[in-house]
């Protein structure tokens, strides 16, 4: 499947995959996100998206801005997945005591489930504390890809 962003001028605020021409579900959902939004398609914005993720730079998301919503606890989540080097895996419960929310796992991963942005915000980069590889918005197999790429791209040379 491919994938499909979407921004306000501010930053992108949404990052999927879409599977089997489902793109019209993903459209739906920005709609009723923001009813009064003019949507249109701008493949150069795209494009900076997908160079942001998959160039040699990945991970230097500095060109980059990302306009997210979310409750107080969602985005300190976020901004601790984003703290996860590339090629790094953490579980659930590390991010809850970085947090200082040491019984707060469960949490955790409800706020790296409703992360809006795939692969911006790497959530891909969260597993359970045993080392099994965890849920996915996106499907197990486009997580562990994902971790794949990453390792293979930033392991020492």
């Amino acid at each position: 499947g491919g994938g499909l962003g979407a921004g306000p001028r501010r930053g992108v605020c949404r990052r999927a995959f879409l599977d089997d021409n489902h793109e019209g579900g993903v459209v739906d959902d920005l709609r009723g996100d923001w009813p009064r939004a003019e949507l249109a398609r701008n493949d150069q914005a795209s494009a900076q998206v997908i160079e942001a993720v998959f160039s040699e730079a990945g991970g230097q998301r500095g060109a980059l801005s990302l306009q997210v919503e979310g409750t107080n606890f969602q985005i300190a989540v976020w901004r601790a997945l984003l703290s996860i080097p590339p090629g790094r895996l953490a579980s659930y419960s590390q991010i809850a005591r970085a947090l200082g929310y040491p019984k707060a796992s469960r949490a955790v991963g409800n706020a790296v489930g409703a992360n809006p942005v795939a692969l911006l915000i790497p959530c891909h980069r969260v597993i359970q504390q045993s080392g099994a590889l965890g849920g996915y918005r996106w499907g197990a197999a486009r997580k562990q890809m994902a971790q794949m790429w990453e390792q293979l791209r930033h392991e020492p040379s």
